[in-house]
């Protein structure tokens, strides 16, 4: 689901480009939507699994499951990271927060429409679609343009959809939230450092 091109950044053996176009927010997203619901979800379940976690991959039930709790993962990581990137336009004065509340819609919904997969009912990108439209309007942009104030969407699905039993995620969930929360520090941190404003949006407007 991410690329190669990410895998090369986060080890230091590429510079990532500026953000400057509504095209490259687009990729942005969905590349690290995708890296967060897959690593999250493996890291953790190869860590309850321990040793048997090789032979887990031999379960088909299993395998199932991990499929449907990564798609529903990635889909609400997509609808959190949409939102705090559109917030960045209403913070930087820019964008005013009906743009906001456009510009979150269209790369969201451009997003979960492109996703091919055979795993799950296509209707759960349709329903996340419409949750994150419903959040746009109400969303507190400017607020939220720093922090995780919109990140509890992904955190609620791996506590959800993670195939571990309910015992292990009540036990574990302060250990759960955390590693999700943590790995969108970065993400967010790079997407501030990177977004080139003024071209993003007049690219925006220009489309």
């Amino acid at each position: 689901m991410f690329s190669f091109n990410k895998i090369l950044r986060i080890i230091g053996l590429q510079k990532p480009p500026k953000i400057a176009s509504i095209a490259a927010l687009e990729v942005f997203i969905e590349e690290n939507a995708a890296f967060v619901s897959q690593v999250t979800l493996y890291t953790y379940v190869k860590a309850r699994a321990g040793t048997s976690f090789v032979k887990m991959f031999e379960n088909e039930a299993f395998l199932t499951s991990l499929a449907i709790a990564r798609w529903h993962i990635y889909a609400a990581s997509v609808a959190d990271l949409t939102l705090f990137a559109a917030a960045q336009f209403q913070a930087s004065k820019h964008a005013s927060h009906t743009d906001c509340v456009k510009m979150a819609k269209h790369l969201g919904g451009r997003i979960l429409a492109r996703v091919e997969q055979q795993d799950v009912d296509e209707n759960i990108f349709h329903k996340a679609e419409n949750r994150l439209k419903s959040r746009a309007r109400v969303a507190r942009f400017t607020e939220h343009a720093s922090g995780d104030g919109f990140f509890a969407s992904s955190s609620d699905a791996f506590m959800q959809w993670a195939p571990v039993v309910d015992e292990f995620k009540t036990q574990d969930e302060e250990i759960m939230r955390n590693s999700i929360h943590l790995r969108w520090i970065g993400i967010r941190r790079e997407l501030r450092e990177r977004l080139a404003h003024d071209e993003a949006y007049a690219d925006w407007c220009g489309g």
